[in-house]
């Protein structure tokens, strides 16, 4: 039951969203987004054949001990798909890439060749030079923190403009149909499932889950709780997943570019918003007590 405290909270942040809306469609008017004019401009790959591209990949350098991003040209970087199909038919994060290009003026690494492999896919990409956001965030102002939210959550209304359509399957983006998805929210202990062939289909796995989560709990078959149902009142929208400081590079043009698309998909609007809420919460304690609920 919601309490008077929350119906504040509640009816205040829907009044500030109100208003950032209002000024984010005055400001697109006034002063229209453009797309970076590096995205247009051709790749120091065009011309080089995939065996070349390879070789390039094999003797690149990472660009961070823990990622596997390869520098492969002062213009690009490879990185391997991570679909968890096998024989995938395509690389998903390639067909995000490709469509926010085409649909939306988010900043994003363009896609510039993928490369079947044995297993899985090779991308090659832009390569976006600049410090993550997480390594600025502690360096800027009140008002440039307030600029980068409001920047966000203009990127994030565009992704809700990219809608499923009402036959598309929920999760990853393919020409092959249904696809396993990968999300915080499915919890750790098994952070994939699906494939899911409908909305309803999502919806039926997470009230089951539900249920086997109070259960657990021993909640009475009465407890208010229980009608509590998964909500799928919306359609499916293109979802990153994965916004988070790390994610998200301060380009040396004073763009927000956001990267790592590896998570995306058609997803409920609302997975945006607890996606980022989780990845800021203590993942271990909040992923752990889920998922163990979740598969007993």
């Amino acid at each position: 039951m919601n309490t008077p405290e929350g119906t504040r909270n509640w009816l205040f942040y829907t009044f500030l969203g109100a208003i950032a809306d209002a000024l984010d469609v005055i400001l697109t008017f006034v002063i229209p987004d453009k797309r970076p004019q590096s995205c247009l401009q051709p790749s120091d790959v065009d011309q080089l054949s995939n065996e070349t591209i390879l070789a390039l990949r094999t003797n690149g350098s990472k660009l961070d001990p823990d990622s596997g991003v390869v520098k492969l040209t002062p213009g690009t970087v490879a990185k391997a798909s991570q679909d968890l199909d096998e024989d995938a038919a395509d690389a998903s994060e390639a067909n995000v890439l490709d469509l926010l290009f085409a649909e939306t003026t988010i900043p994003v690494p363009r896609i510039r060749r993928v490369v079947k492999r044995q297993w899985d896919f090779l991308m090659i990409m832009d390569y976006i030079p600049g410090p993550t956001l997480a390594h600025v965030w502690p360096t800027l102002s009140t008002w440039q923190k307030i600029h980068v939210a409001f920047t966000l959550r203009r990127y994030v209304r565009q992704l809700r403009c990219l809608k499923a359509s009402a036959t598309t399957p929920p999760g990853p983006l393919s020409a092959q149909g249904t696809r396993i998805c990968e999300s915080p929210i499915f919890g750790q202990v098994q952070s994939h499932r699906g494939p899911f062939a409908s909305y309803s289909e999502l919806s039926a796995f997470f009230n089951k889950r539900q249920q086997m989560a109070m259960n657990a709990e021993k909640l009475p078959r009465d407890d208010p709780s229980r009608d509590d149902l998964f909500d799928n009142s919306e359609p499916l929208v293109l979802t990153h997943q994965d916004l988070n400081l790390r994610n998200i590079i301060v380009g040396e043009d004073g763009r927000l570019w956001i990267i790592d698309w590896a998570w995306a998909g058609y997803y409920p609007p609302w997975f945006e918003y607890v996606a980022m809420k989780r990845q800021n919460e203590d993942k271990r304690h909040q992923y752990f007590c889920s998922g163990v609920l979740w598969d007993t």
